[in-house]
């Protein structure tokens, strides 16, 4: 079935595969190696343009070729690749992340385009246009950041994002002609970047580590627990979920009709095509290891793009659109055959069958909050007993998928739930339902929805308020009427009483709703008045922002600024600001210490080197003794700094997330705004502004 096929003779790192055209039109494949080496393979490079190297010495050469092959040694591990044009020129640049810069390579001419350092890593890039940049950039995710260059590597935007961004790209998501960004992270979230706001948010139920535009304003995504699935624009489409791991997807017409399908490559060496539409499996392919990565490259040089899988041992294969391809095993159209004949053998049953007496079903489902749970009360009619009931929720079960079975009859069945996060779930129920010892059995199927803050208990106004809780919190000003905001609550929280309008003195009338998170027994206080002032109440700053985005979202608010003030939490971050100085600080003593022993080592190799060619043997064991008492100091400082740089990455992530739920006090240009000045802030070292921009936007 493969056209073509070859051996890199490398192990290969997963989901670290591309391709790119570095010449301007021969296809190269790229892949990263274990040994933190960049494996370049052209099958034409004879038929590529020659370059002049003879006035170069073999040091200055970082890209070693070997026939057909060519290695380029970073010495860091490989975190990403990426390849396009970055110019008008035809020629493809070459990029690599490592855990400390950037690196464009010109390939080429074995050259470096630019390099920058970035302390937070580099997890995925992305070269592309988008509307509100006129040239090509680079977008390159970070842990708990995402940036953009231009072509010449220079930074030209900046924002904080939730946690690690382990893959972007760049299309046109709503559909007006001019492309977003489009980054899964590992925060279990997938959002659209469009200029300096979030166009779109959704959740998976683990991190997202890679994603693939399809056509149109489809997209296929990759989640760390096997999970698979498409969404078109905001809907999502269908998703699978496997024991094994998904590492590479792809849009490919692989038979040839026209319609391209979604290939996956997967832990097990197994390569499967679904239909984009319905997710079905078309064929599948064995590996003989696991996959590293899926690309589209004329490798052949025929005119038309040919599906080239690479193993994590280097074993390399080519497809062909329209070819003949393995179709399914005969042993799972088995399967499906014999489940198609249970279904009809159940129907029949049910049709023919004399001995049971009909009983008209029904079923009483109720959701309430209660006891630190969201209780799913299940009722069934007179007569008749719950069998069996299936839940499926994402994120709130370890599965995804919850199956009680009752030990003895009974007609009332009670589920509990504990969602983890503030988001709204879908829960899918499947009950079953019969007639006491029946072996026929109805099924009730039915889809619920728990609101975005269903782990929130409405309390009275508590008889004490700690004095911090009464100095938290953020005000801000709405033009709403205060109906459609008992409206929100309604709809957002499990309420077990409707909410009272007041009217105070002034004749004003106003919403006072104290809640309680069952989860950790904190209180907080939501208030809105009829003249537009509204206030939340609390000590925790993400369920502030959450608020605010939730009610901006559903009243239609697009621009919206407030005032914040949290003690305790300013006071944490004073702490972390002076923390982050200190690692800094240490940090530069520590690259100077490193320094100076690398001077001395130097001077000792060259000692050494005289006392070997002057053939005195008690010198060079002198020297060796210091040498290698210096690498054991080497060692020493490394691991100090090592571990400085584990704390100061965790210190700044802990930054990065005040500063993120800062700008979710903000919906608009102020939002954006509130992150540009805590970064300008946080680079000058000046806590007082990074203070007063999270207190005022």
């Amino acid at each position: 079935m493969a056209v073509f096929t070859l051996n890199l003779q490398k192990r290969i790192i997963p989901s670290i595969v591309i391709s790119g055209k570095f010449d301007g039109s021969h296809s190269c494949l790229v892949a990263a190696t274990r040994a933190g080496n960049i494996i370049i393979h052209n099958p034409h490079r004879q038929l590529a343009l020659n370059i002049d190297t003879s006035s170069r010495t073999e040091t200055d050469r970082k890209l070693q070729w070997n026939g057909e092959t060519a290695e380029l040694r970073i010495g860091q591990q490989i975190l990403a690749l990426c390849s396009g044009r970055l110019t008008d020129d035809e020629k493809d640049i070459l990029l690599i992340g490592t855990s400390t810069h950037i690196l464009a390579y010109q390939v080429e001419e074995n050259a470096e385009h630019f390099y920058k350092s970035i302390p937070n890593g580099v997890y995925s890039i992305t070269i592309g246009k988008v509307g509100w940049f006129p040239n090509y950039i680079v977008v390159v995710g970070s842990n708990a950041s995402l940036t953009i260059f231009d072509s010449e590597g220079q930074e030209i935007f900046w924002t904080i994002v939730g946690d690690i961004i382990r893959s972007s790209i760049i299309f046109d998501f709503d559909g007006d002609g001019e492309n977003e960004i489009l980054f899964g992270s590992d925060d279990f979230g997938i959002k659209v970047l469009k200029k300096d706001t979030i166009l779109w948010e959704t959740k998976e139920t683990a991190p997202v580590t890679f994603l693939t535009k399809l056509i149109s304003s489809q997209f296929a995504y990759i989640v760390e627990n096997g999970t698979i699935g498409i969404y078109d624009g905001v809907r999502r489409l269908w998703r699978i979920k496997s024991k094994h791991k998904a590492v590479s997807i792809r849009s490919y017409d692989i038979d040839g009709d026209g319609i391209p399908e979604l290939l996956t490559g997967w832990s097990s060496g197994k390569i499967d095509a679904r239909s984009c539409a319905s997710g079905d499996v078309i064929f599948k392919i064995q590996m003989n290891a696991g996959i590293a990565g899926i690309i589209e490259a004329d490798y052949r040089r025929i005119g038309k793009s040919d599906l080239i899988v690479v193993s994590t041992i280097g074993e390399v294969r080519g497809y062909s659109s329209g070819l003949p391809v393995k179709t399914l095993e005969s042993s799972d159209i088995i399967k499906e055959l014999l489940i198609r004949k249970q279904t009809l053998s159940t129907k029949i049953r049910q049709q023919t069958t004399n001995s049971e007496k009909t009983v008209e079903s029904k079923l009483a489902i109720n959701i309430y909050l209660n006891n630190g749970a969201v209780k799913i009360a299940l009722a069934s009619g007179p007569g008749l007993f719950i069998y069996c009931a299936v839940v499926f929720a994402e994120g709130v079960f370890s599965g995804e998928t919850l199956v009680v079975h009752p030990l003895t009859h009974t007609d009332e069945l009670e589920i509990e739930l504990r969602p983890l996060d503030n988001s709204t779930i879908d829960m899918h129920m499947k009950i079953l339902v019969g007639a006491k010892n029946s072996h026929i059995l109805q099924v009730f199927e039915t889809v619920r929805h728990l609101p975005q803050f269903c782990m929130y208990e409405l309390i009275p106004r508590p008889d004490h308020i700690s004095g911090n809780l009464n100095d938290s919190g953020v005000i801000f000003e709405i033009s709403e009427r205060i109906k459609r905001v008992a409206l929100w609550l309604d709809q957002n929280f499990l309420l077990t009483e409707e909410l009272k309008i007041i009217e105070d003195n002034s004749k004003t009338n106003f919403i006072e709703a104290w809640f309680r998170d069952v989860r950790n027994n904190e209180i907080h206080c939501i208030r809105a008045n009829s003249s537009g002032r509204a206030s939340i109440q609390t000590e925790n700053l993400q369920f502030a922002g959450e608020i605010i985005q939730s009610l901006a979202t559903y009243l239609g608010i697009f621009e919206l600024n407030s005032q914040a003030r949290f003690i305790n939490e300013e006071q944490k971050l004073a702490r972390k600001f002076l923390k982050v100085k200190d690692f800094k600080d240490a940090d530069i003593k520590l690259q100077a210490e490193v320094a100076g022993i690398s001077m001395f080592l130097k001077n000792i190799l060259i000692r050494i080197e005289d006392s070997r060619i002057l053939n005195d043997i008690d010198s060079m064991k002198k020297r060796f003794s210091q040498l290698n008492k210096l690498n054991h100091d080497l060692l020493r400082t490394n691991e100090i700094r090592l571990n400085n740089f584990k704390e100061f990455s965790a210190t700044l992530k802990e930054l990065n997330f005040v500063i993120r739920n800062a700008s979710k006090f903000r919906v608009g240009r102020t939002s954006m705004s509130t992150v540009t000045k805590c970064r300008t802030a946080m680079e000058e070292e000046n806590l007082s502004a990074l203070i007063q921009a999270i207190r005022n936007g």
